[in-house]
């Protein structure tokens, strides 16, 4: 959605409000005082009001705004910011957009829209064949490390573990797919997937993502992560790590990859998650100093919430707005960050 547009829809706060009581109205619960299901809007009150007892719930009860002091239009407006560009944004950013003189609500409303985006993909598992490789990412030292000696390249302590999950497949597999399975649009799908082929060095294509930050790369800290978050029925491929033993045993295949060579590891076998790795790593490091290792997973979430829509984007259908896509979640999920819990971050970190 422009700005353009998003100004048109929502010119002011209630137009907002209507907005959301419109999403919230099909899944209210039942009265928790009398077990009635009809309500009515006490538009005074800004709440759902019960028909027999008239007990009332407010519009963002059980939303991740409930108890926020900012305006509906605000976090309507920093939802259209994060929606409607590609990269990270910082905080500070949207504080100016906003024209808001403080930094905290602001953080505080978009680290929020990034927790309910990690648990909107937790409902979701990778399937088919999927890569997957640790990598780490550079975080802010903690208090407890400084004036330590600094251990040098991986497993340093300015940085931190991050497992990455790719759902992909060769390029010759998917047309196989096409050709046993066709389809009312099968051969403008082989032309087009044809036409981005060519020339490109990687040759497979990428469904969807995830990315986890992990403490320690352990075989049972591995195992439940992706136990949860992969399909038992998936291949899954890897560099043949230490960590990956007892994927044989748990899923459909494991293809372990172990070569001298490792970038051609990287190239053929685990392109994607090595594409990805990079293209998360530039985007944090691109408005972020530092990232405290508390906050990083959020960033993650973010990434791995965009890339999953990226054709959205593109789409004119409405049902594939990714702004109308992230309000909608927000009525349905809560998060329990708090702006006190994380008050030793320094502004200094936001550029």
């Amino acid at each position: 959605m422009l700005l353009n547009q998003f100004d048109k829809r929502f010119p002011n706060d209630d137009s907002c409000i209507d907005y959301f009581r419109r999403i919230r109205e099909p899944a209210l619960p039942h009265c928790p005082k009398c077990g009635c299901a009809n309500y009515n809007w006490a538009a005074g009150k800004q709440a759902f009001e019960c028909k027999e007892c008239r007990h009332r719930i407010p519009l963002t009860k059980g939303t991740v705004m409930e108890y926020s002091k900012q305006s509906l239009r605000s976090w309507f407006y920093t939802m259209h910011l994060m929606t409607s560009i590609k990269q990270v944004l910082s905080a500070k950013e949207v504080q100016h957009q906003l024209g808001m003189e403080q930094y905290p609500p602001v953080w505080l409303m978009m680290m929020k829209l990034r927790d309910i985006m990690g648990k909107r993909e937790n409902i979701y598992q990778l399937s088919g064949e999927v890569e997957l490789d640790e990598a780490f990412f550079p975080t802010k030292l903690d208090d407890e490390d400084r004036g330590k000696p600094l251990k040098r390249g991986a497993g340093s302590q300015r940085q931190t573990r991050v497992l990455v999950i790719a759902e992909s497949k060769p390029i010759d597999n998917v047309l196989l797919e096409y050709l046993l399975r066709p389809k009312e649009n099968t051969n403008e799908k082989i032309s087009a997937l044809l036409k981005k082929a060519k020339g490109q060095s990687v040759k497979k294509v990428v469904h969807y993502i995830k990315m986890f930050v992990i403490d320690d790369q352990k075989a049972t800290t591995i195992d439940k992560i992706v136990g949860r978050n992969v399909s038992k029925f998936t291949t899954i491929v890897t560099d043949g790590s230490a960590s990956h033993v007892n994927f044989e045993r748990d899923f459909q295949g494991h293809e372990a990859h172990i070569e001298d060579n490792a970038d051609e590891v990287v190239r053929n076998v685990l392109p994607w998650v090595h594409i990805i790795i990079g293209e998360c790593r530039n985007g944090i490091a691109a408005i972020h100093k530092e990232v405290d290792k508390r906050f990083l997973q959020l960033y993650l979430n973010e990434y791995c919430w965009k890339f999953n829509r990226r054709f959205f984007r593109d789409s004119t259908d409405p049902r594939y707005d990714l702004f109308d896509r992230l309000v909608r979640i927000t009525a349905i999920y809560k998060s329990d960050i708090m702006w006190r819990d994380y008050s030793k971050m320094s502004e200094e970190e936001d550029i």
